[in-house]
């Protein structure tokens, strides 16, 4: 009986949560997973920051850095437990897999200017320190941004990183642990720290 009541509570938090999103988010007939938020700095008034399609799961976080950001999802794929960190943008499209503990980042968080991280520090201190949000008054103008695409059928194994400006190619698989640095060319697999090129697949194994 408790177990029942717990398992009732557990669904109706979610629900609640989902329904505070529904302002950030437009979806298709995809779902919400108990795992997935949405945390949007400085929002924009009536902006629509996630765009899902049909037949999606998604069990992530998604994090805006920035007001401009916007993350594209398409039909019939599964985002884990994973984390999407967007400042540019981030367009995942249809039949793709992400698993757990990846983080797709879309930005380089901080300047290579060492007096520009200085500054990115005393502004955190004195964001906190007022009571808002830490990064609220960053200086996004010094930091290097570039768009994120994830094409249709590709596979991210766990526990990746996958960086600014970067292409998945279509149908490609990264392995678990790599980190991704530059395009990964269509109907490949990757892996390793930077990722290379470890296999070619063969035509049978592509979509025609």
């Amino acid at each position: 009986m408790i177990k029942y009541f717990l398992e009732l509570f557990r669904k109706e938090r979610t629900k609640r949560k989902h329904q505070r999103l529904a302002t950030y988010i437009k979806r298709g007939n995809s779902y919400l997973l108990p795992g997935f938020s949405i945390n949007v700095n400085n929002p924009q008034k009536n902006k629509i920051y996630v765009e899902v399609g049909d037949d999606t799961m998604l069990n992530c976080q998604i994090t805006f850095e920035s007001p401009e950001g916007i993350v594209l999802v398409g039909d019939n794929s599964f985002i884990g437990g994973s984390h999407l960190i967007c400042k540019n943008k981030i367009v995942i499209e249809h039949n793709v897999f992400i698993a757990w503990g990846t983080y797709v980042y879309d930005h380089n968080s901080h300047s290579l200017d060492f007096r520009d991280r200085e500054n990115d520090i005393l502004q955190q201190l004195r964001d906190y320190r007022e009571g808002r949000d830490f990064i609220a008054d960053k200086n996004w103008d010094v930091v290097n941004s570039s768009p994120i695409l994830i094409k249709s059928n590709a596979w991210i194994g766990m526990n990746c990183i996958i960086l600014k400006g970067v292409t998945i190619g279509e149908g490609s698989i990264v392995g678990a642990g790599s980190v991704v640095t530059k395009d990964v060319p269509d109907w490949t697999v990757v892996g390793g720290n930077p990722a290379r090129v470890l296999k070619v697949l063969p035509e049978n194994l592509r979509r025609k």
